[in-house]
């Protein structure tokens, strides 16, 4: 089941079920959280748990209440969160944009704490092209 869910203040997707999990995972969706039942078993949750070693998704085992805090639904053991952003590899992304013919201007920023200097570093960006 998908529901829309807010947490820490940001709008996630959130998913719960061995089935609803799986096709998100198959659908390429960025799980950003996926939290199991401790003890879970069966061949559902082994063809997860394959799926989600495959893909070098972080797995966390908690225990059921935890899980029963996040939804009152049919979770069968199993809630995902859904990134609302995609991430990229930045080899890939820097390729993509040259093979498109675009001239790529990137901006890695890390830990700007103060809006102001993030509007004045758009700001210029923008500017810029």
């Amino acid at each position: 089941m998908w529901k829309i869910n807010k947490v820490e203040g940001k709008p996630n997707q959130l998913v719960f079920g061995i089935r609803a999990v799986i096709e998100a995972v198959e659908a390429g969706k960025e799980i950003e959280s996926l939290y199991v039942q401790k003890g879970i078993a069966g061949d559902l949750f082994r063809e997860l748990k394959t799926l989600v070693e495959a893909n070098d998704i972080r797995m966390q085992m908690v225990p059921v209440e935890k899980l029963n805090r996040i939804t009152r639904g049919n979770h069968q053991g199993i809630i995902a969160y859904i990134s609302p952003i995609s991430f990229y590899d930045l080899e890939t992304l820097i390729e993509t944009v040259i093979e498109n013919g675009k001239k790529p201007l990137f901006l890695i920023l890390d830990q700007i704490s103060d809006a102001r200097n993030f509007g004045a570093i758009i700001r210029t960006a923008e500017c810029t092209g």
